[in-house]
C-alpha cells in the first residue's frame, strides 16, 4: 500500500521540503446528534478554529493545509487528521459514544491532498455576488412594497448563504420585464428571461414572475441553467405558499447557483421535492446538508480568492473534486437528473481547457521536432550554419520550446498543460498511452495518426547521454502532474521492481530520473521553480542529478542481496543518496532556501 511504503513516505516528506506550499481546503462537520457540540479545528498553518455546531447544523471550516478535528468525548479528547476537501459528521454509536465519521465521496490520493489557490483562509473576505432584483408586469404591488419584501428575502438568503459556503448577496438594482402572456412551459419562460434580461450592473439577475400560479404537486417553481450561470426565475404569485416557503425556493436555486445539487436527506433545503409545508412549522431553519455545503464552499472558495466567473475558469482541483462529488450523489437519487448535469458540466470544464493546452504543447514539440530534423547533421553543414540539435541538447530544446508556448495558456492550466504535453511528446513507449486510468486522455490528445509523425522526427532526446532515462524523468512528470507525487513514486517503484524480476533489471539509475521527474514537476505546480526560468535556461545537469555508481541491472536475487526489501536499511539509504544529490541541484537549493518557514 502507499501510505506503508517506506520508500513513498520518504520521498513525501522529501518533496515537502522542496516544495513546501499552502493548499485551500475546506473541511464541513455536520452534527446529527441531539446536542450541540463544540470542536476544535487545527490547521497545517494558522491558529487553531473553535466553533459551537448547534444540533442539525452543517459548518464548513476554511482551512490552508491538512487539518485536526478535536472535541470532548465520554471517554476523553478525541482527535482526527482529516482529508482535505472532505465532508463529515457527528453521530452516536450504538454504545451512545459520539464519534465523527466521514461521508465518503470518491476522494482519491490525489484529491484529497488539496487544491492551491490564492491568498490564505482565514484573510480572504467573503465572495460578494452582486444582483439585481427583477418583477414583471403581472406582479400586483406597488413597487415600494415588492421592492421591500425582494429585498428582504434576498437578504434572508445571503445570511443562509454566508453561513453554509463564505458567500453573500449585494442587492445592487431593480427593475422590470415584460412576460409573454402565451407562454405556459416554465423553461420557455426561463429562456425569454435569459434573452430579454441583463443582470448589469449586478453579477445575478433574479426574477420573480407572477404571471401564473403555482400549481400543487412536483412542477418548477423556479431554476437556474446551472453552476454559476447568470439567471435565475422564480414563479412569485400563489395564494397558498408563505414566504417561509418563497425563501426555501430562493436559497434552493441559489444552491444551483453555486454548484449544489439534489440531496436525498429530507432536511435539506436541497431536497428535489419543496412545497412540502416543512418550512411552515416552528422552529425551522432553512439548511443545507453536508455534501451540498462543502460542495458551495469549495465554489464559495474560488469566488472570494480567484474571482471566478465561471466552472470553466476555476482551478483543476476544484473541478476535479467536485466531479468526483457528483458522481458520488448521482447514484443516491437514480431518478433525479441534477446530480448528472452536474457531472456532464463539470467534467466538461474540467477536462476541455486542459486537453486543448496541452495538445498545443505537444503540438508545439511536433513542430520543434520537424524544424530541428530539417537541419543539415552536425559535420555536414558548412561552418556557422545551425545543425541538427541531438542527445542531452534536444531534450533541453524541447523542454524550453513547450515551456515558452505554456506560458502563453490560462494561468490554471499552464504548469500542468506543460507538464502533461511534455509527458505525452517526450515518451516514445505506450506507457503513457496504456496506462488504465490516463489513456484515454493520453489518445484524446494525441490520435495515432499524429503520433506517428511526431515520432519520425522526435529523433533521440536524451539526459546524461540516455535515452531511458529522458523518458523516466518525463512519464514521471506526467504522472506527478496527473495523479500526484505518490502515484507517480509507486508507478516508478512498481516498474522497477517488475524489471527485477525477468525484465532489464532493478535500477536506482531509473529511479534517480523517476524522483528527479517528480521533483521537477512538484516544484512546477507549487511554484517554486517558474515556467518562465524553464522556458529561458532549462539545462538536463539543473534538473537531473549525477547517477555515478549507482546501481542498475539487478536481479530480484542480486536486489535482495545486496539492498533487502524496500523497508530495508540499505534500500533506503540508497534513496537518500539519490535525494541528496537532487538536493544539491541548484534549482532545488534556491526553492528551499525560499520556502516559509
Amino acid at each position: 500500500m502507499l501510505r506503508s511504503s517506506l520508500a513513498a513516505a520518504g520521498f513525501v516528506l522529501f518533496l515537502a521540503l522542496i516544495c513546501r506550499s499552502v493548499s485551500a481546503d475546506v473541511v464541513v462537520l455536520a452534527n446529527r446528534t441531539p446536542n450541540a457540540i463544540p470542536v476544535e479545528v487545527k490547521a497545517a498553518f494558522g491558529v487553531p478554529q473553535r466553533v459551537t455546531i448547534a444540533a442539525g447544523d452543517s459548518v464548513p471550516m476554511f482551512v490552508d493545509g491538512g487539518a485536526t478535528v478535536a472535541f470532548a468525548a465520554r471517554d476523553g479528547i478525541k482527535r482526527y487528521n482529516v482529508d482535505a476537501n472532505s465532508a463529515h459528521y457527528f453521530g452516536q454509536r450504538s454504545d451512545g459514544q459520539v464519534d465523527l465519521q466521514q461521508i465518503g465521496l470518491g476522494e482519491d490520493k490525489s484529491t484529497a491532498k488539496g487544491r492551491t489557490l490564492p491568498g490564505t483562509a482565514p484573510a480572504a473576505p467573503l465572495a460578494t455576488i452582486p444582483v439585481k432584483i427583477f418583477v414583471d408586469e403581472e406582479e400586483p404591488a406597488r413597487q415600494q412594497h415588492w421592492e421591500r419584501r425582494l429585498r428582504e428575502r434576498v437578504a434572508a438568503a445571503s445570511e443562509v448563504l454566508k453561513k453554509h459556503a463564505g458567500v453573500e448577496l449585494k442587492v445592487v438594482a431593480v427593475g422590470t420585464w415584460d412576460s409573454d402572456d402565451r407562454i405556459t412551459d416554465f423553461f420557455e419562460s426561463l429562456g425569454e428571461f435569459e434573452r430579454d434580461v441583463k443582470p448589469f450592473p449586478g453579477r445575478l439577475a433574479i426574477g420573480f414572475t407572477s404571471q401564473y400560479q403555482v400549481v400543487q404537486g412536483r412542477t418548477h417553481m423556479a431554476g437556474t441553467r446551472g453552476a454559476l450561470s447568470g439567471h435565475i426565475l422564480v414563479r412569485e404569485w400563489s395564494r397558498h405558499m408563505s414566504e417561509p416557503e418563497r425563501l426555501e425556493l430562493l436559497v434552493h436555486e441559489l444552491g444551483h447557483f453555486l454548484g449544489a445539487s439534489h440531496s436525498p436527506e429530507q432536511s435539506s433545503v436541497m431536497r428535489p421535492v419543496l412545497g412540502d409545508r416543512q418550512a411552515v412549522r416552528k422552529g425551522f431553519q432553512v439548511r443545507f446538508d453536508p455534501v451540498n455545503t462543502l460542495v458551495m464552499s469549495m465554489v464559495g472558495e474560488e469566488l472570494r480568492r480567484r474571482r471566478a466567473n465561471k466552472l470553466v475558469d476555476m482551478t483543476t482541483g476544484t473541478k476535479m473534486r467536485l466531479r468526483q462529488i457528483y458522481q458520488s450523489l448521482s447514484p443516491t437519487l437514480p431518478d433525479d437528473p441534477a446530480a448528472n448535469h452536474f457531472v456532464q458540466s463539470v467534467s466538461v470544464a474540467a477536462v476541455q481547457p486542459l486537453m486543448l493546452g496541452t495538445k498545443q504543447v505537444v503540438a508545439t514539440i511536433a513542430s520543434a521536432a520537424q524544424t530541428n530534423l530539417s537541419l543539415p547533421a552536425a559535420g555536414e553543414a558548412p561552418e556557422g550554419v545551425p545543425t541538427r540539435r541531438t542527445g542531452d541538447e534536444l531534450t533541453e530544446y524541447y523542454i524550453r520550446q513547450a515551456a515558452g508556448i505554456a506560458r502563453f495558456l490560462p494561468e490554471d492550466i499552464a504548469t500542468q498543460s506543460f507538464l502533461l504535453g511534455l509527458g505525452i511528446a517526450l515518451d516514445d513507449s505506450t506507457v503513457l498511452r496504456n496506462h488504465p486510468k490516463f489513456g484515454n486522455f493520453v489518445k484524446m490528445v494525441e490520435p495515432e495518426s499524429e503520433r506517428s509523425l511526431r515520432l519520425v522526427a522526435l529523433g533521440q532526446p536524451t539526459m546524461l547521454g540516455r535515452r531511458d532515462l529522458a523518458q523516466h524523468f518525463v512519464v514521471s512528470a506526467y504522472l506527478a502532474a496527473a495523479g500526484g507525487s505518490q502515484l507517480a513514486v509507486t508507478s516508478g517503484l512498481m516498474k522497477e521492481m517488475a524489471d527485477a524480476n525477468g525484465g532489464s533489471g532493478f535500477s536506482f539509475i531509473d529511479m534517480a530520473a523517476n524522483r528527479a521527474g517528480i521533483v521537477f514537476a512538484a516544484s512546477l505546480l507549487n511554484k517554486r521553480v517558474a515556467l518562465r526560468k524553464v522556458g529561458d535556461d532549462f539545462t538536463v545537469a539543473a534538473y537531473m542529478p549525477n547517477v555515478d555508481g549507482f546501481k542498475e541491472g539487478l536481479t530480484a536475487t542480486q536486489l535482495l542481496t545486496d539492498f533487502g526489501p524496500q523497508n530495508d536499511d540499505r534500500f533506503q539509504q540508497e534513496l537518500k543518496r539519490i535525494d541528496q544529490r537532487l538536493l544539491q541541484l541548484p534549482s532545488y537549493r534556491n526553492a528551499i532556501s525560499a520556502s516559509p518557514q
